[in-house]
């Protein structure tokens, strides 16, 4: 009987405890922190959103600030140019044929690509850093508060949105409109306060997108140039004050002038008769063209270029590739550090960092081969060597052997001779080399005066020039004038035991001698 009371005792006590613990469940908690409503310091920040929209709908940026009245940013859609590809597959025939999918993609290249730029409406024209533009988009389609100051403030002063230092304006393709108003920024320096209208609270954002809406439009201007890729450069032209005038073309290998010797890539200004460019000289210098770039936007619409020495340039530079052109003016210099400059299709002055503009220094033989005169041997019958008191003559003679077996090539055979006497290969090629091998010592522009004491003349198998030659005068004690095809206006002056070289290498060849050789 005892068992019994104290197991019913047990079962009340059971339905006690779950009732109390049903009532407690279902029971709201009393807040015992009232501040808790007026401290949304303690909110998830990452919850804190401001502004959240498609950012692709947005069709038009405008910004007020104490830089810009008015800055306005539109969308454009463009025709995009574009070479179109063969799209037919090919049959067992080789022949092509259009399957459904080529037909649909003929379709499709019928319609002209576009692609969607911003451009600024408030200014004359100008070309935008498309990503900067789309960076200020963001701060319209994904604003995120780092804070949330006040929700309902009584004194917009205190946080400089009374009377807001900008305004930004997102209009959305729909019509409707996000406004953001940046107040003063706050004392930790790394953020500022931001209302957006029709939301009464005021938010703390990171300055690195606050700041955007403060910007002007040399903020979101493209400071690049045309690109130019050295790998395929076609032209270069290069004159300044106090600097000879370079021009640099590429060979036209079609032409007969390229069958003298001439590289691929021929310096035809300063000099009377072109010629071979150093590569391993050339391309470092221009290695720097990559480094030009716009530091300041000065003037758009230049009253007088005087003004900025573009009146008149000072240098002007200008590099070509299959493609682009980059070509440059350049004026004054404001201060020590930059320069004004504008770009030859464009009346817009800019500023650019002065040292950048440090590898156009080039100077010609500092990028140019330096032979007297260069003729390839194999467009050459005869050289006659004249001076000294003497005359020798070089001569080839060539004839073609046919091939025996009709996969091979027939074969060219040469026969080398000195004075009419028959001579070995290798020592006539080693002393045909000394006399191209002839290099200038310095540029000296005079008159060369007297009768040379060395001439060397070539008698050409290919192109409209019967012969070219070249004369060493003397100039002085140490030096002669070099005097290539008859122009006394001389460029060049060598040393005088250049020539003794040449005619110590004479010597061993008409005595059968060679050089050694490891």
């Amino acid at each position: 009987m005892k068992r019994k009371r104290n197991l019913i005792l047990l079962i009340v006590v059971l339905a006690v405890l779950g009732g109390v613990y049903f009532y407690l469940s279902k029971k709201p908690v009393k807040d015992n922190n009232p501040a808790k409503d007026d401290n949304p310091a303690k909110e998830t920040k990452s919850s804190i959103e401001i502004s959240s929209v498609d950012k692709d709908k947005i069709s038009k940026i405008t910004l007020q600030n104490s830089k810009e009245k008015e800055l306005t940013f539109e969308k454009e859609v463009r025709t995009v140019k574009e070479t179109k590809e063969k799209t037919a597959d090919t049959d067992k025939s080789g022949k092509g044929k259009d399957t459904k999918a080529t037909k649909d993609q003929k379709e499709k290249d019928k319609k002209p690509k576009t692609e969607t730029v911003w451009k600024n409406t408030t200014y004359i024209p100008v070309k935008l850093d498309q990503s900067k533009v789309e960076d200020l988009a963001r701060v319209f389609s994904s604003l995120v508060a780092d804070d949330l100051v006040e929700k309902n403030p009584k004194n917009l002063s205190i946080y400089g949105l009374d009377k807001p230092a900008a305004t930004g304006t997102a209009l959305l393709d729909d019509g409707k409109k996000i406004v953001l108003y940046l107040g003063d920024k706050t004392a930790e320096g790394n953020t500022h306060y931001l209302m957006k209208e029709g939301d009464p609270r005021v938010f703390t954002v990171y300055s690195s997108n606050g700041e955007k809406l403060g910007d002007s439009l040399a903020d979101y201007r493209d400071r690049s140039l045309p690109h130019i890729d050295l790998a395929s450069m076609s032209y270069l032209y290069l004159s300044g004050e106090g600097q000879k005038e370079i021009e640099i073309k590429k060979s036209d290998q079609s032409k007969e002038e390229a069958q003298y010797g001439l590289g691929a890539f021929q310096l035809v200004k300063p000099y009377k008769q072109p010629r071979n460019i150093d590569s391993s000289k050339l391309d470092p210098k221009l290695e720097g063209v990559s480094s030009l770039a716009i530091k300041d936007f000065v003037d758009d619409q230049p009253a007088d270029p005087a003004k900025y020495g573009l009146d008149h340039p000072k240098r002007h530079f200008i590099l070509k590739d299959e493609t682009n052109t980059l070509d440059l003016l350049f004026g004054n210099s404001p201060d020590e550090e930059t320069i004004y400059f504008k770009t030859a299709d464009s009346d817009s002055v800019y500023t650019m960092e002065k040292s950048l503009t440090d590898f156009m220094n080039i100077k010609p033989m500092e990028i140019a081969d330096k032979f007297a005169l260069i003729v390839n041997i194999e467009d050459v019958d005869k050289v006659v060597l004249e001076g000294k008191g003497e005359t020798h003559t070089l001569s080839m003679t060539r004839r073609t052997e046919k091939a025996k077996e009709k996969d091979k090539e027939d074969e060219v055979v040469t026969t080398y001779f000195l004075d009419g006497k028959k001579k070995e290969e290798d020592p006539f090629k080693d002393f045909y080399q000394s006399l191209i091998g002839i290099v200038v010592d310095a540029e000296k522009d005079h008159t060369a005066q007297g009768q040379p004491d060395f001439k060397i003349t070539y008698y050409l198998n290919k192109g409209s020039r019967p012969e070219r030659n070249v004369a060493f005068i003397p100039y002085d004690d140490n030096y002669y004038s070099v005097v290539q095809d008859g122009d006394m206006e001389s460029e060049f002056l060598i040393t005088r035991k250049r020539l003794d070289w040449v005619m110590n290498d004479l010597a061993n060849l008409m005595a059968g001698k060679t050089k050694d050789k490891d």
